[in-house]
């Protein structure tokens, strides 16, 4: 039995001892530093394990079946260590991980709340350490020691794609945490807000790198000129971030007011439910896409999983009903409100689109979500508008100084451009970039206040970001050009200059030169380029995609073949506004991280002295 195997029995015992002695607490045992010392054991072991399996890859043991599967002699350091998540069983076991730190941190409050959230969290782990020690894992060795690996996927050596799976799980991971305390307090009758309130911000902003990075990665290593393909795995980590951004908004109602506690309850189940279905979609193999892993029937098992903590999360909401009831008051928590019914709505709509395929085989073009999503985030940014503008008085006259902005913006783009569309949504932009700049101007900006700003403007940068890249993103496809050759692709002049071949590091490289003109003037020499690995894998040619970016515009080429004769086929696009697709979402996520954070020292010192007056006060009497 292998080491690595061992310290995941040890961390099931472990999980096994802090769940008894969480419900030992809960009868009135004094047992807390035992439900600690549980965590850190189950940490330990876990890490232990992971570390074990790092170790493997490092030292080239292909003797371990997913060591084999996954890399080979030539892989370099860092796509070595990432290797380590790259398939089922590794980034199951980071998952794993990741919970294990959330453990640690989780269990600061001695109560029987926290108690029964720690158990909740602990079952969740137990049934992915469960999977680990029987269909996933991933010490399992061969029966001969093999001279070489099957190589990890070219597609993933790309430093996108060593950091997205570890910020996508560990968004994942942190989701368990609202949904455990949401239930448990819930059933004690307490307030689940504030204790959750950070985890929710932390897994949310890490969903959100990690969407972003494989958007990015999509971009620049898949060659088709665009980031988001509403591909069904794309879908489903997208899915749990919406149901999360929607449940950011609840709380700020449910804190100020004492409203939405339902809504945000059923909120905090479906985000966990919504994470555990987006591993089901990309662990069964059921659908056929570059991000999904191979079939496999283990992952029947989350959808057990949905069910079971969906039931569990009824029942308590049933039998504790009276907790729910609040009021929210004032025209700001109806905005808020509405906020939420769109990203409810655009859950909604994504999921039955990513879902189709699996349900009755039918395929969901682009244009399916492009028609339903555009004019949802239309609405969320012109909301976004006048919801800031609730915060202040005078709020109809604000309001009428936004319009006459955007309306006036938009006239003037329209007189330029003659771009409906675009003007419109220069307009909308304009409009809502007042309403922000109204509605924060002179007010105190604390960290959180700070974030709410961040990730508003990201938002509107988003918007214009996706009109433009989606709505007038010129395509040329199947441009063949032999060397010397030129030809007209829209307003550019494409101009095969020569290849260069470089054999070297495991791999062999057809390098393209191609010069883009515009106008009569050199635009620049563009590199896209054939990568062919020496790799035992049918997958191992991989077109890597060359790219001139500037402030309002992209020009993307990548080559698609070449053939024996020296003629090249290459597909060009010209991608509008693409740079606001990534400062936006760059801005969104900081936000997150800027509400995040905690409050100054001289607020903590405050609090810590109220805190202490109330248990001097508390000894004295």
């Amino acid at each position: 039995m292998d080491i690595g195997y061992l310290f995941l029995i040890g961390s099931m015992l472990s999980l096994i001892a802090s769940i008894v002695l969480d419900f030992e607490f809960v009868r009135g045992r004094r047992c807390w530093e035992r439900i600690k010392y549980a965590n850190a054991t189950f940490f330990a072991f876990t890490a232990l394990a992971f570390f074990t399996l790092l170790y493997y890859f490092l030292t080239r043991d292909f003797n371990v079946k997913y060591v084999f599967l996954y890399s080979d002699t030539h892989l370099p350091l860092v796509y070595t260590i990432s290797a380590v998540w790259a398939g089922r069983e590794g980034s199951l076991l980071l998952w794993l991980l990741y919970l294990g730190i959330f453990l640690l941190f989780s269990t600061k409050k001695r109560d029987k709340t926290t108690a029964v959230a720690n158990a909740i969290m602990c079952v969740v782990a137990v049934f992915f350490n469960f999977l680990l020690l029987t269909s996933s894992n991933p010490f399992v060795r061969l029966n001969f020691n093999p001279p070489e690996g099957w190589g990890l996927n070219p597609l993933l050596r790309t430093p996108e794609m060593a950091l997205h799976p570890p910020a996508i799980f560990l968004g994942y991971a942190g989701m368990t945490v609202p949904f455990a305390y949401a239930v448990a307090a819930t059933y004690y009758e307490e307030e689940w807000i504030k204790r959750a309130r950070n985890y929710l911000l932390v897994a949310w902003a890490f969903l959100g790198i990690g969407i972003l990075l494989g958007a990015w990665w999509a971009y620049k290593t898949l060659g088709w000129g665009g980031y988001w393909g509403w591909d069904p795995v794309e879908n489903s980590s997208l899915l749990p971030w919406l149901t999360a951004s929607a449940l950011l908004h609840g709380v700020l109602v449910e804190e100020r007011k004492g409203g939405m506690k339902l809504v945000n309850y059923i909120l905090a189940v479906v985000t966990f439910d919504l994470v555990i279905l987006a591993t089901f979609i990309t662990r069964s193999g059921i659908i056929n896409s570059v991000h999904a892993f191979a079939r496999n029937q283990e992952a029947y098992a989350y959808l057990l999983l949905i069910v079971l903590s969906s039931v569990a999360a009824f029942a308590v909401a049933i039998s504790k009903k009276d907790v729910f009831r609040g009021k929210s008051y004032g025209i700001r928590d109806r905005l808020i409100q509405a906020s939420i019914l769109i990203f409810s709505l655009a859950t909604v709509t994504v999921l039955i689109g990513t879902l189709t395929p699996l349900l009755i085989r039918a395929s969901v073009t682009r244009a399916f979500y492009r028609h339903i999503e555009i004019p949802l985030g239309t609405a969320l940014v012109v909301l976004l508008g006048v919801c800031v503008l609730a915060i202040k008085r005078d709020f109809n006259q604000r309001v009428l100084k936004s319009l006459a902005a955007g309306a006036g913006a938009g006239i003037i783009c329209f007189e330029i451009t003659r771009l409906a569309l675009a003007s419109l949504g220069v307009g909308i932009f304009v409009f809502t970039l007042m309403g922000i700049v109204q509605g924060y101007s002179g007010r105190k900006i604390d960290l959180r206040r700070a974030g709410a700003i961040a990730a508003h403007l990201g938002l509107i940068l988003l918007f214009i970001g996706v009109m433009g890249s989606w709505m007038y993103e010129s395509d040329y496809t199947h441009v063949n050009l032999g060397v010397g050759q030129s030809v007209k692709v829209g307003d550019y002049i494409l101009k095969l200059n020569g290849f260069n071949e470089v054999n070297g590091n495991g791999k062999f490289y057809v390098i393209a030169y191609v010069s883009v003109y515009k106008d009569g003037k050199l635009i620049g020499v563009m590199h896209p380029k054939l990568v062919i690995y020496n790799l035992m894998r049918n997958d191992r040619i991989v077109a890597s995609v060359d790219i001139i970016s500037m402030p309002l515009q992209d020009i993307y080429i990548a080559m698609g073949s070449v053939t024996e004769s020296g003629i090249a086929s290459f597909e060009f696009y010209v991608v509008p506004l693409v740079s606001f697709v990534w400062i936006g979402s760059l801005l969104i996520v900081a936000g997150g991280i800027l509400a995040a954070l905690p409050e100054s020292r001289k607020k903590l010192d405050k609090s810590a002295v109220e805190v202490k007056g109330v248990e001097h006060a508390h000894r004295e009497s």
